[in-house]
């Protein structure tokens, strides 16, 4: 109990840690206004993994327990709690509401438990001492389960019901710890996309409907930029407001997988050549004046004043700035370096119950939240991304594209997501990568120098356990 409890508090350091950075770029309440509108129609053909990104499997892993045998089914009452709040939060109790409505034998006592910083406090203080709920809409959540040695999701997941190869095998990796299977349920997912300044983009006379590709074309296009508002002192072309998100992204874009891992263990590999040319390029982007050194948190003031051209973001800001934004806002897939590829972000369903009925109960709450249906309209009410494949090809679905193409540049970007494997202290090498990407941009550390010390200290945390 001794050795749980101290485990139970390392994940919480960790998760916390997470979140504090997010918090810090304005990224750990996405809350996007309701109502779509557009985009030409994407293929919601199966993903490929870019780069050196890992092969997912189109089923659970051979390590996944088998389905659980069906049980003799009495009345619960399921404990949820949830982390997204906003039109996001609107959205999920609403639909949760719609379960509890028709199931004859399971109902829900649903709780806001807070941002994603307060649920992970709130989720383990409840583990210590037994108090958790069943379920949890939560970021982060496979450290709650697979890192207890929790993969009973798993089993769950071969059901013949629930159609697992229908959800696009990078949000199943993002729902995977270290080297387990499956521990945790897609659902309110993101990735960044470049949004821009339509106003901006048009004064200049450049044209959006041949959009840059690569980084260098879209370097060349922010040098325009500056030159066509020299006379603004406060313009700048690009800002991000998760930098580590991105700079992840763009690594394994440039064929360095971030970590990787052999026998259950976690090696870091971000100080590679591959990622130094990463880090020399993001230097780049400063010495030019085409980015402020160390001013992401204002980043996206600065994109909503005017005053920045693009700005990489959350897709779940789609729905948000298409009816609040004072100009009109567009969107690109990410430029990328070798290959695209994109880094998700966001909550997952996670079952935290050990009782066999509570247990079968919240299963049949996720299978139900899950219908390709109720996907589609939670990604259309929130902004958030849909996890089903098949939920593209509904007709509401297909008609929000058609109204805004914005919405058709994220779920393109769907066909070439990847996640990085779930580890202990993956907080604390955002931080690191943060603070290097600090070091990079306000020229305290040469690139390697930072990439380095980054990767050392996250190594001699990976050791101490």
């Amino acid at each position: 109990m001794k050795n749980y409890g101290k485990k139970l508090i390392a994940l919480l350091i960790a998760a916390l840690l997470i979140f504090t950075l997010a918090a810090c770029n304005g990224n750990a309440s996405q809350t996007p206004s309701q109502s779509p509108s557009a985009s030409p129609s994407p293929s919601p053909s199966q993903p490929s993994s870019p780069g050196s990104s890992p092969s997912p499997s189109p089923s659970p892993t051979a390590t996944a327990e088998p389905p659980p045998p069906p049980l003799e089914r009495i009345p619960v009452k399921l404990n949820v709690w949830y982390a997204v709040s906003g039109e996001s939060g609107e959205a999920f109790v609403r639909l949760a509401e719609g379960f509890d409505a028709q199931s004859e034998l399971v109902s829900l006592e649903l709780s806001y438990s807070g941002n994603s910083s307060d649920t992970a406090t709130k989720v383990s203080a409840a583990l210590l001492n037994g108090t958790e709920p069943d379920v949890a809409l939560m970021y982060a959540g496979p450290l709650y389960t697979g890192g207890r040695g929790d993969f009973s999701t798993a089993g769950f997941a071969q059901r013949e019901s629930f159609n697992y190869a229908d959800i696009f095998p990078g949000m199943w990796e993002y729902c995977k710890y270290s080297e387990g299977d499956v521990c945790s349920v897609p659902y309110a997912i993101s990735t960044q996309v470049m949004f821009y300044n339509k106003e901006i983009l048009e004064a200049a006379g450049e044209d959006m409907s041949n959009p840059p590709r690569t980084w260098q074309e879209f370097y060349q296009l922010c040098l325009r930029l500056l030159e066509k508002n020299s006379g603004n002192s406060e313009f700048k072309s690009f800002d991000v407001g998760d930098a580590p998100w991105l700079f992840k992204s763009m690594l394994m874009q440039n064929g360095n997988p971030v970590v990787v891992s052999s026998g259950g263990e976690i090696t870091p590999v971000f100080n590679d050549a591959k990622a130094l040319e990463v880090a020399q390029f993001w230097k780049s982007l400063v010495d030019s004046g085409i980015m402020l050194a160390g001013e992401h948190n204002n980043g996206q003031n600065k994109f909503l004043s005017g005053n920045l051209a693009f700005f990489a973001a959350s897709s779940s800001r789609i729905a948000r700035w298409q009816d609040s934004a004072s100009f009109e806002v567009g969107a690109i897939e990410m430029p990328y370096f070798v290959n695209p590829s994109v880094a998700l972000g966001g909550a997952v369903l996670t079952v935290l119950t050990q009782d066999e009925q509570r247990a079968e109960a919240a299963w049949e709450f996720i299978e139900y939240m899950l219908q390709a249906e109720k996907i589609a309209d939670f990604s259309l009410s929130s902004g958030y991304l849909p996890v089903r494949k098949s939920a593209l090809e509904l007709p509401q679905m297909q008609e929000a594209i058609d109204t805004n193409p914005m919405f058709g540049v994220a779920f393109k970007q769907l066909n070439y997501t990847w996640a990085y494997i779930h580890f202990e202290q993956m907080g604390t090498m955002d931080m690191l990568l943060s603070n290097a990407l600090m070091e990079i941009e306000k020229e305290t550390r040469p690139p390697q120098d930072a990439l380095n010390r980054a990767l050392n200290s996250l190594i001699e945390e990976i050791e101490e356990g």
